[in-house]
């Protein structure tokens, strides 16, 4: 032991320090002071008391254990192993084992966890006695639950489903109420096909669960447990609770939308919707729902050729060609178009017309997971790769094998993950996660994108040799403002698709209606019109669609709208102004707009040549600065026109 005034050594049992003569501390009051620092949190304190009585106290399985704890809560978990593994097995309290299983647990060695937390004896919990876990667990029957669900999880992780149902047991045996528990054991009894067993472990996980959204989940759970036994309404009403819960859970409203398409329980949808608007997020949920089962109703009985998209404008037309050109070959693909303009329609409609047809179609969103799943998802993993990989998996690009990868979003992807992307776009060969076996692919690779890449590699936020690779054929989708009628095309078809399917009686809209549709600036594109149509139809039954029946962002933006019927200025003379108002600069008229100049000039050439001479004073070489050609391409239009 040291002095803690001067430093110097003192004799094991000295009252008072040779060298300055303060009063030293017995060991036990020394020890007392360690525990009273750590749990207040002062753990640099109760190291440096600890060091000074180190050499002369006995207790040296106090010692280690007290500086293992003091390293592992600081994080430092190689060093508060090397002080655990020091002390003797036979001594080795209940807490140390723990923390010595979360330690192997973190470094990637599950088996090495579960053989340390198997050593654990609920009567050898005593949480008092524990430095770090002496508030956390106020009797011996909650840490043990959780030392056992630990152990559970470790099972059921690695495939030992036998082990797993053993240790969840225990856990409830030490506490029945352990939501977690629970939940894991119905996992395993709903995986081997023990409906009942499942039903009712999910049904005591939810007694016990206090959060929303996790009972949403286990309600979500426990009605597809119902749905494999063949209890359809008992699932309905199990997953109408799920999202009424929470009205974000997506499963939940997918699960329900499969029950009723697939159940062809038309009558049934009716009444749960009256049931479900009495919520107070009951439009969002009725909202939800509707879209679910009109998206998997198209999954299950669209019989509609993959090109037929609605509408007969330049750009819409222009789309087409396009996607025709693109199915008869085998290059690489990129779709740009703003969020909800049909970029996975287009790369469906790509695969439908190819010779991959009957091949795979593989969809990756790259900006729903992190660089690391993305990675495992993409390459797939080897046996043993880390945690968890039990067994090998086959990644998206193996199982699109002869297909086609649609990779979504691709501009989300981080840097390192382009790398590695380069190396499949270019040879379409890599290896999986853990693996050294190199992989090869016959794939065609479609991406999409909602943001501009040129700009992107310029920012020197996406790579310059990966964009090239997969800008081989582009194709861009034109934003719903820009299709003109095609708006009113679409929003006749889907009122007459939501009108069948839910028993409506909507026929068509009103004049004023109409006008609305066209004066709105569709920021969600078609996906916004194909909701608001649907919202629309699930909440009123009418003949006709009126104003009264549209949502009031419609309403705001017709009365501000710049339109002739209005007294105003239509969309492309709103452009052609922007573009004189910038002297004639396509650039710094597009800049303004939000447009690309090339969309900007496209659509500056739909207008009528006589309406751009008239607008320009019937002066042609302003009218062919607005239009981006030259005079005598100008001359030849209205040769052309005037024949």
């Amino acid at each position: 032991m040291h002095c803690e005034n001067c430093g110097k050594p003192t004799g094991p049992k000295a009252g008072f320090c040779r060298h300055c003569g303060t009063k030293v501390k017995t060991p036990g009051d020394a020890a007392a002071e360690i525990i009273k620092d750590f749990r207040a949190g002062r753990y640099d304190s109760a190291a440096l008391k600890l060091k000074n009585i180190e050499e002369g106290f006995e207790d040296k399985e106090f010692i280690r254990r007290a500086a293992g704890d003091i390293e592992f809560i600081k994080g430092r978990h190689a060093e508060a192993l090397r002080n655990y593994s020091v002390i003797p097995k036979a001594k080795r309290k209940w807490d140390t084992l723990f923390n010595m299983a979360l330690i192997k647990l973190n470094s990637n060695n599950p088996e090495g966890a579960a053989s340390l937390l198997e050593e654990i004896k609920q009567a050898d919990i005593v949480p008092q006695e524990s430095l770090i876990y002496h508030t956390r667990y106020k009797g011996a029957g909650r840490a043990y639950a959780d030392i056992c669900l630990y152990l559970g999880v470790l099972y059921k992780n690695g495939g030992r489903d036998k082990e797993a149902v053993r240790a969840f047991k225990r856990a409830l045996s030490a506490d029945p109420k352990n939501e977690l528990a629970n939940a894991n054991l119905g996992d395993i009894y709903f995986k081997n096909s023990d409906y009942d067993g499942a039903i009712s472990c999910y049904r005591s996980a939810i007694e016990t669960a206090d959060d929303p959204m996790r009972k949403s989940r286990l309600y979500n759970d426990m009605g597809f447990a119902c749905l494999r036994k063949g209890s359809v309404r008992e699932a309905v009403e199990s997953l109408k609770k799920a999202v009424m819960l929470n009205p974000a859970n997506q499963n939940a409203v997918h699960n329900l939308g499969v029950i009723y398409v697939k159940k062809g329980m038309k009558d049934d949808v009716r009444d749960d919707y009256r049931e479900l608007l009495k919520h107070e997020s009951g439009i969002d949920i009725v909202f939800n729902l509707s879209k679910s089962i009109m998206d998997i109703s198209k999954q299950e009985f669209s019989s509609e050729s993959s090109v037929d998209f609605i509408g007969d404008s330049p750009v819409i037309k222009k789309v087409k060609g396009v996607i025709l050109k693109a199915a008869e070959t085998d290059s690489t693909v990129l779709i740009q178009g703003e969020n909800g303009t049909g970029k996975e329609l287009a790369a469906r409609a790509i695969h439908k017309l190819s010779s991959r047809a009957d091949k795979p179609f593989i969809v990756v969103n790259c900006g729903a997971l992190p660089e690391t799943l993305l990675e495992s998802e993409l390459f797939g993993y080897e046996k043993g790769a880390f945690t968890g990989a039990v067994r090998e998996k086959q990644g998206r690009f193996e199982l699109a094998d002869k297909g086609v990868v649609f990779l979504d979003e691709i501009s989300d992807i981080t840097p390192a993950m382009q790398v590695k992307l380069l190396r499949v776009v270019q040879n379409r060969e890599f290896e999986r996660v853990g693996g050294t076996e190199t992989k090869k692919v016959d794939i065609r690779i479609i991406a999409a994108t909602n943001k501009e890449l040129k700009k992107m590699v310029s920012e020197g936020k996406f790579r310059e040799d990966l964009f090239y690779r997969l800008y081989v054929l582009p194709v861009l989708m034109p934003p719903l403002r820009q299709r003109g009628r095609d708006i009113l095309m679409l929003a006749e078809y889907f009122l007459k698709v939501f009108s069948e399917k839910y028993g409506k009686s909507f026929k068509t809209f009103s004049n004023r209606a109409k006008e609305m549709l066209l004066d709105y600036r569709w920021p969600g594109n078609v996906r916004e019109l194909e909701n608001i149509i649907e919202r629309v139809v699930g909440l009123y039954d009418d003949i006709s669609v009126s104003e009264e029946h549209l949502p009031d962002e419609l309403r705001r933006d017709s009365e501000e709208g710049m339109r002739v019927m209005h007294g105003g200025v239509p969309e492309n003379e709103e452009l052609f102004l922007t573009v004189r108002k910038n002297s004639y600069s396509h650039e710094a008229a597009a800049r303004e707009l939000g447009l690309g100049k090339d969309v900007l000039i496209e659509r500056l050439r739909e207008m009528d040549i006589e309406t751009v001479l008239r607008l320009c004073g019937n002066s042609k070489s302003k009218a062919a600065k607005v239009l981006g050609i030259n005079r005598s391409t100008l001359w030849r239009k209205m040769s052309k026109r005037r024949a």
